[in-house]
């Protein structure tokens, strides 16, 4: 039995689908399962991780997909699941911690790390890069004003479709050889913004501006727009200045694993570009 934990982000959501494909027996942690929509075939169990009977969460699981927020919530989850017989757990965690970044979200990701591999089941981590998913942040000016605004001098990102990340850890789930193993996750490209902007338009099928802004008025929008309180803006701004310098960098990791190559921009394009295309009158 494999337990995801994180059924409902934005991984989780390809990974169970995925692993049930592969024929493994799933539970999917939710705290609120009427909402969760989780594919029918997984068992759901209902928890919050801060509340529930740790180790009877995972009675019955071998391999736990570890997803959780923040360091000390993790370590105790790598340590019960320890207690309850599971023998190997694979972390997601984020490529900052190979470059070495001291932003709040990277260090609690290294700390959250260094507890799954102390914990004693077998462990493998996944370090993914940024997420095309990311891009859906676009959605509101995209319908509204159809443009998109970025801080001045955002980084090109060699950004991540996440069934890439979930097939990888499907494969660290459901077959052998990746005990002991680190990956960092990325696609295979590294598109600036506006060429990130460009496919999106050309798929959505009009032009869409791009405006870049002073950090000052982009962490306003982020509070006036994404109701974000002043920590997160900050954590995020502090992630992007240490990311910036390697953000493009390319890892072959997915398509050494997978044995083809990574899924595209413009594929995420594709896939989401009517979800783009609501309340612009034009």
């Amino acid at each position: 039995m494999i337990f995801v934990l994180g059924a409902t982000g934005k991984v989780g959501r390809a990974l169970v689908p995925a692993l049930l494909d592969a024929g493994a027996a799933v539970r999917a942690l939710t705290r609120d399962p009427a909402k969760a929509r989780i594919d029918p075939r997984a068992e759901v169990v209902q928890a919050d991780l801060d509340t529930a009977n740790l180790p009877a969460l995972f009675d019955g699981a071998d391999r736990v997909f570890v997803l959780t927020q923040g360091a000390h919530r993790e370590s105790a989850v790598a340590e019960a699941a320890a207690r309850a017989g599971v023998t190997h757990l694979v972390k997601l965690s984020t490529t900052g911690v190979h470059f070495g970044q001291t932003d709040p979200i990277t260090r609690a990701h290294a700390e959250a790390e260094q507890a799954v591999r102390e914990a004693g089941p077998a462990w493998t981590i996944l370090r993914p890069g940024a997420f095309m998913d990311n891009r859906f942040a676009w959605l509101g000016s995209i319908r509204d004003e159809n443009a998109v605004y970025v801080p001045e001098g955002d980084p090109a990102s060699a950004l991540v479709h996440v069934r890439d990340i979930a097939a990888v850890a499907t494969l660290a789930l459901t077959t052998s050889g990746h005990e002991g193993a680190t990956y960092e996750l990325t696609g295979g490209e590294a598109l600036t913004t506006g060429q990130q902007v460009a496919i999106l338009a050309d798929a959505i099928g009009r032009p869409v501006e791009f405006v870049e802004e002073p950090e000052t008025a982009a962490r306003e929008r982020m509070v006036r727009r994404f109701g974000w309180p002043a920590a997160a803006v900050d954590g995020f701004f502090a992630l992007k200045r240490e990311s910036a310098a390697h953000e493009h960098i390319v890892f072959d990791t997915v398509g050494r694993l997978l044995g083809r190559p990574p899924l595209t921009f413009a594929k995420w394009a594709r896939e989401n570009a009517a979800a783009f295309t609501y309340h612009y009158g034009g």
